[in-house]
């Protein structure tokens, strides 16, 4: 601003200067008029050194955000603005007034080359500024922020992973394959097991009710069923449970064994001892038809009953019941020296047996004692 108050400074002085020169030479009128074409153009050139410095100014305003995001470009644009050219621009803005007053002096042709020379300087600043702007973006172009690009192909692969997943979960469904009836069948027992372990009896009883309508010729399924039954006291359900399984076909010696039980509580020996067939093998089931010597004995068959009893101590010799049964079976049947000799056998073998049988044995040693 203080170059340009010189400036004016200037042309006040000359202005007066003029018009005396021209009033003691005598000039032409016409040239009195042309006072006003130089003024118009002093103001131009003006005009254009104004907008020339504004430029400037501005773009180096837009260069030091730039160079403080990024440092290399603050380098790379640092020799495009030295320090040198600042003040070969400023020595420029002062020589200025001196060019302008030179300017004035001169005849038309000068005016005319001042008028060409300044159009030309007001076309090479704006295409100066424009290679300098140019520069300038060219050189803070790498220094701008990407946007990210990373998420996109995240989740394009996201995308495409559910979609596969959602392809593959029909899949597996499909492949899947069912229980078979034993492996359902174990996990219903593992289920009832678990409910009767928790006390809940009556969940218990549905689960194998449900085992039993599954496999209704296994046995198991009854028997627990009327286990459970027996638990809570229903004598009479426990044994249409077990009937149902001999209706169904099922043969099984502890069904026969469970219903002549229910029998023998009931006080209906007979009906127990119809119960227990003879179609399965003493090997195999010992307690069994040791159970049918025991009904036989109460029914007064003790012949019968002495037969049982001689097979099975014969099978096992260890157990001391069988000799104790067959003691008393052959002192019913009037045989005491053969009684007195089972008698010597259970006692000894009396290890299993109660206390009541030890002081019954010795009691009927005495007694047959020969």
């Amino acid at each position: 601003m203080s170059v340009i108050n010189k400036m004016l400074q200037d042309l006040e002085q000359r202005q007066p200067a003029q018009v005396t020169a021209s009033n003691n030479s005598k000039v032409p009128a016409a040239a009195s008029r042309r006072s006003p074409m130089y003024i118009g153009m002093v103001l131009l050139l003006l005009l254009v050194l104004l907008v020339g410095f504004w430029f400037s100014k501005n773009q180096q305003l837009q260069a030091e955000p730039a160079n403080a995001t990024n440092p290399d470009a603050a380098v790379r644009a640092e020799p495009r603005q030295p320090a040198p050219k600042q003040s070969e621009q400023h020595s420029t803005d002062q020589a200025a007034p001196a060019a302008i007053i030179a300017a004035l002096d001169t005849t038309n042709t000068a005016a005319n080359a001042l008028s060409e020379s300044t159009t030309a300087s007001a076309v090479a600043a704006p295409a100066e500024n424009a290679a300098v702007n140019l520069a300038a973006i060219i050189t803070a172009e790498p220094a701008k922020p990407t946007e990210p690009t990373a998420p996109a192909p995240l989740v394009v692969v996201a995308a495409e992973e559910a979609a596969l997943s959602a392809v593959a979960r029909p899949q597996a469904s499909v492949d899947k394959q069912p229980l078979s009836v034993a492996a359902r069948q174990h996990n219903m027992q593992l289920r009832a097991n678990a409910s009767e372990a928790a006390g809940d009896t009556s969940a218990a009883i549905v689960i194998w009710q449900q085992i039993v309508a599954l496999q209704p010729a296994e046995a198991e399924g009854y028997l627990n069923l009327a286990r459970l039954w027996l638990k809570q006291q229903q004598i009479v359900t426990a044994s249409q449970v077990l009937l149902q399984a001999r209706q169904n076909g099922v043969v099984n010696a502890e069904i026969n064994m469970q219903l002549a039980q229910l029998a023998v509580r009931q006080g209906q020996w007979q009906q127990a001892l119809e119960f227990l067939s003879d179609q399965f093998e003493l090997a195999a089931e010992p307690e069994y038809f040791g159970f049918k010597a025991t009904v036989l004995q109460q029914l007064e068959q003790h012949a019968a009953a002495l037969g049982w009893y001689q097979r099975l101590q014969q099978l096992q010799p260890e157990q001391g019941r069988w000799s104790l049964g067959a003691a008393v079976a052959s002192e019913q049947l009037g045989q005491p020296l053969q009684a007195h000799q089972y008698y010597l056998h259970a006692w000894q073998y009396r290890q299993a047996l109660s206390v009541s049988s030890h002081n019954f044995i010795q009691q009927r040693l005495k007694a047959t004692e020969p």
